[in-house]
């Protein structure tokens, strides 16, 4: 999990790259806007913890979608020329 320190670590470290076209000005300002979100939901509370696994075996439609994907994989095996 990140604490405060690493974002505010990582914004003053992008805040110090000059950018060298409109292409990499207009990166840094996304990516200085995201850490200062992210900076703010660390400040209320509300952050997220995006490198956690999300637990979806009760999500039935996902379920039934990965058997028919496995199902197309092995007709596929199946039949493959070799």
């Amino acid at each position: 999990m990140r604490t405060r320190a690493d974002v505010l670590a990582e914004l003053s470290e992008v805040q110090m790259i000059q950018p060298k076209s409109w292409g990499s000005s207009v990166a840094k300002a996304s990516r200085i806007s995201k850490l200062k979100s992210e900076l703010n939901a660390l400040d209320n509370g509300s952050y997220l913890h995006t490198n956690e696994p999300v637990n979806v075996t009760n999500n039935k439609r996902l379920n039934s979608l990965l058997m028919v994907i496995k199902s197309q994989l092995n007709q596929y095996k199946a039949n493959k020329p070799e």
